[in-house]
């Protein structure tokens, strides 16, 4: 059992399919809906079909064993230590998602009332707005991101990618700071910067409202057998179709945001935002031209970039497949098939993942769409404090 004050929890019946849901109130008695609750003396002798579930940990589609609870297993996968980080991490949870339309009144009021956003921001996450000024708007806003949000990242990754933005943001300003400029008031004159982060923004309280899933792929920070087993795990909560436009919003703001590394890297590398290698008739004119770029082919005009980028968390094919529902779910084995090329009328080469690892990747993706918003964030505030005075 977890301790999040209310344990919901979900699977497919194995002979029929339908969804059953099981409800844990800290509080009141257990509800059931899809089924109902009969006497039974145990343990399990294996007449009857076993489910084992569990929210905080990924749980597997094996027999019963007395004792080998998710929880005893999930402790001997990653040991103590490393269950004491994620505990850590499931407490402040339980916690913060109550604040779920908290979040969103503060993304809503960032833009539209300073006064509104600022009482906000201090009565429920203790953070002071020092003047309506657009700097101390974003300075307010982006402390509050990183309080409510740290569940989701590994230990000292936002630290370690705002001290990269900073420098190279540091280099160019020293460096190339015409070019720099130039590539500001560019994105800044076209909203491209600021339609982008209100994107990002709107990610973020999905992400809290749906932390029921990403409880066990958080597990898996710390699990070193994950990526190289081929497990089936469990999630014990939820289905696919709830999760799919999440993976495919997250997907097309990273596209997005490899505009700006590509006209930074371009600078670096040319010195002018617009100027990319020469990949023949392929090559982008510009970086507008870039930006019209699918998802999945961008990475290829990033010659020796400078950001390090992992190519896995661009999946141009199960992006495709979810946008343009060529992807079917089975409850009762949490397997998504998916079809992701073209075919006509025919699907027959397919791809399967199964659920659990769907929403690793969807946090593995919310991750780097975070990364890159820390850039937003620094160009902005080159913007605001540096470029604007000198403008």
């Amino acid at each position: 059992m977890s301790n999040r004050d209310e344990t919901p929890m979900r699977f497919a019946c194995v002979n029929c399919g339908e969804p059953i849901h099981i409800i844990y109130p800290r509080k009141g008695g257990i509800k059931i809906k899809g089924a109902v609750s009969l006497p039974f003396e145990g343990p399990f002798d294996g007449s009857n079909p076993f489910v084992d579930l569990h929210i905080d940990f990924p749980v597997s589609f094996e027999p019963y064993v007395m004792g080998m609870t998710a929880f005893m297993k999930g402790v001997q996968r990653i040991g103590y230590e490393n269950y004491q980080v994620h505990n850590h991490r499931l407490n402040a949870l339980n916690f913060l998602y109550p604040k779920v339309d908290t979040i969103k009144r503060v993304m809503r009021l960032y833009d539209k009332n300073p006064d509104l956003f600022g009482r906000l921001c201090k009565k429920e996450f203790s953070e002071e707005l020092r003047s309506s000024e657009q700097k101390d708007l974003n300075l307010a806003l982006y402390a509050v991101i990183a309080k409510v949000f740290f569940p989701f990242s590994m230990p000292n990754e936002n630290a370690e990618s705002v001290n990269i933005f900073m420098r190279v943001t540091r280099d160019l300003m020293q460096g190339k700071k015409e070019a720099f400029d130039k590539f500001i008031r560019d994105i800044i004159s076209n909203d491209f910067l600021k339609n982008l982060q209100k994107d990002c923004l709107e990610i973020y309280p999905e992400i809290l409202k749906y932390e029921l899933v990403f409880r066990p792929a958080l597990f898996f920070d710390f699990d070193q057998q994950y990526q190289n087993e081929l497990v089936a795990f469990r999630v014990s909560t939820d289905e696919f179709l709830t999760y799919k436009d999440l993976y495919k919003d997250i997907s097309e703001i990273m596209s997005r945001q490899l505009v700006l590394i590509a006209g930074i890297n371009n600078i670096i590398l040319r010195g002018d935002h617009n100027e990319f290698g020469d990949f023949g008739k392929r090559t982008p004119k510009s970086l507008n031209k870039y930006a019209d770029v699918a998802f999945g082919q961008k990475i290829e005009f990033l010659d020796d970039c400078w950001y390090e980028i992992d190519e896995s968390l661009y999946d141009n094919q199960l992006r495709n497949s979810i946008a343009h529902f060529k992807a079917e779910y089975d409850d009762v084995s949490q397997k998504i098939t998916y079809y992701p090329r073209k075919e006509g009328m025919n699907q027959e080469k397919q791809e399967t993942l199964f659920f659990m690892d769907f929403i690793r990747k969807c946090l593995l993706s919310y991750r780097e769409m975070h990364r890159m918003h820390h850039l937003i964030k620094c160009l902005f505030n080159y913007y605001y404090i540096i470029y604007s005075e000198k403008a």
